[in-house]
């Protein structure tokens, strides 16, 4: 029985110790949960958050244009900027931006069609989504000449 001797076994402290870490654990488990939730209801509706990113963008290039022309029988509109000459319009499901005809950056996608009318100095875009959902919403253009 020398053996029992030099052996040490688990002991209350130890146990103590590891289920107090184990509750401080679990205390952030719980506060991700509640933070999660209502992150997740806010960010529920990812095309919501894209139509608004690309309204955002939209308004932004056409804040201070020279020239501003709806093109394509209202299918894409095109403008010139101090950065060049940008048109924006529907290329598949997707809506698009290029500078002087080149580099195709996509704005806004899932689009089945997309419709431009101006009125005055406001432009109207109304998007009818691949779900059939329609979203539309009104710009301001800010033209000022050379």
């Amino acid at each position: 029985m020398h053996w029992l001797k030099d052996e040490k076994g688990y002991t209350l402290l130890e146990s103590l110790f590891q289920l107090a870490i184990m509750a401080i654990f679990l205390q952030f488990v719980v506060l991700f949960y509640f933070w999660k939730a209502p992150i997740e209801n806010q960010l529920q509706d990812y095309s919501s958050v894209e139509w608004e990113l690309f309204a955002i963008d939209l308004q932004s290039y056409i804040a201070d244009v020279k020239e501003f022309h709806i093109t394509k029988e209202g299918r894409a509109i095109y403008f010139i900027t101090d950065r060049g000459e940008i048109e924006i319009g529907q290329s598949g499901s997707v809506i698009r931006k290029t500078v002087f005809g080149m580099g195709h950056i996509p704005l806004y996608t899932n689009v089945r069609s997309v419709h431009f009318s101006r009125s005055g100095e406001f432009l109207n875009v109304q998007v009818t989504m691949t779900d059939g959902q329609v979203r539309e919403r009104g710009f301001v253009i800010g033209i000022y000449p050379e």
